[in-house]
């Protein structure tokens, strides 16, 4: 029996990535479709709007940057949760690196290469596609700040680097520009924001440990105001390409941002940690700001206003909480019950890093079929 293609396309649209993949090799023509742009983006869209509509993340992938090591955290709402094996991406076997940023399935590393001064890469784990990018004019180092962000109005990725607090203290002279890169640009090469445009504030790599929130249509980073002696969310359109700073939750009995991170596609902060209760704050809008949840804290975890103890990461199909505590390790919180359950995670003793990952079929190489 023949079934008509717009049934056939249909189908493919809800079935999940992996057997996307496999059904690649079923034959040219399916693979050409499972790769036309436009099922890429309506496949990715079906996704995503499932992941909202559930408050739920895909799955949470770790890194460890001295082990050249990246996986993936499988959690389940009984407690459990699995690690998958390595991921397949030889350019960080042994190597030091970051994940800067990450957009639709689309990962953006800065590996720590002994051979030249750095590499900046670009891949997508779900469909093992990657690309190498060119440094930037003004790249030192891989503390540099990335990160990528979708832009509708053009139909392609940008990744942005920003000024860098820890530049700024190592190399003299060091010039903060901000430059930017899309995916798509037949030139392969930077370009540079005005002067005018480039914010005075420089982010800081203390938080860095954290890839740049991807949220509201922007990116968005924590960065040191000097002159007021506390932090700013500093946030860049992508697609008007200018800075702005986002006014903070109204939170009056705290005075500093702890985390900053995205939860159920808004952007997200947490304040000083008080010593009974923290406050999870959120925003669509960048003006208005609600209380998403108060988490109590942990016994034997000591509050502190300085460092990042408490980072949610998404939340179960039940409506609890999945985070790390520093300390405790994994935890979820049940807002329901007020209880946490500890979370039992295989060989992902040396990770230092967490990002919440969304599979998809887009891959780093659009544009740029020379690439492998």
């Amino acid at each position: 029996m023949d079934v008509p293609d717009d049934i056939v396309v249909d189908i493919l649209r809800r079935l999940p990535v992996k057997s996307l993949v496999r059904f690649r090799c079923v034959s040219k023509s399916w693979r050409s479709l499972i790769s036309d742009p436009t099922f890429v983006r309506t496949h990715l869209s079906r996704l995503i709007q499932s992941h909202i509509s559930m408050g739920t993340a895909s799955s949470i992938l770790l890194s460890g940057s001295t082990t050249g090591i990246l996986s993936f955290l499988q959690h389940h709402d009984d407690g459990s949760a699995a690690v998958t094996a390595e991921l397949e991406l030889g350019l960080v076997k042994n190597s030091k690196y970051r994940v800067k940023g990450h957009c639709d399935g689309l990962l953006c590393l800065v590996i720590d290469n002994e051979q030249e001064n750095g590499l900046l890469v670009v891949y997508n784990p779900s469909i093992r596609e990657h690309r190498k990018l060119p440094l930037p004019p003004n790249f030192h180092s891989t503390t540099e700040s990335f990160g990528i962000g979708y832009d509708p109005t053009i139909g392609d990725y940008k990744i942005v680097t920003v000024p860098s607090w820890y530049c700024r203290l190592k190399y003299p002279g060091y010039n903060h520009r901000v430059e930017i890169f899309t995916l798509k640009s037949k030139s392969n090469s930077w370009r540079t924001l005005a002067d005018y445009e480039t914010p005075p504030y420089f982010v800081d790599n203390g938080f860095q440990t954290q890839a740049t929130i991807n949220a509201n249509g922007g990116l968005y980073w924590l960065c040191l105001d000097n002159k007021a002696s506390r932090y700013v969310i500093l946030r860049f359109d992508l697609v008007e390409e200018k800075f702005r700073v986002v006014p903070t939750a109204p939170d009056k009995s705290c005075w500093s941002i702890t985390w900053l991170g995205s939860l159920r596609d808004s952007l997200c902060v947490i304040h000083s940690q008080l010593a009974t209760h923290i406050h999870v704050w959120s925003t669509k809008d960048d003006e208005t700001w609600t209380k998403l949840i108060i988490i109590p804290t942990l016994q034997g975890v000591s509050p502190s206003v300085y460092s990042c103890l408490y980072k949610p990461f998404c939340y179960t199909k039940t409506g609890a909480l999945l985070m790390n505590v520093r300390g405790k390790g994994f935890v979820v919180y049940d807002p329901g019950e007020n209880r946490f359950r500890q979370l039992a995670v295989r060989e992902a003793e040396h990770h230092l890093q967490e990002i919440v990952y969304c599979e998809s079929l887009v891959s780093p190489n659009c544009g740029n079929d020379d690439e492998s």
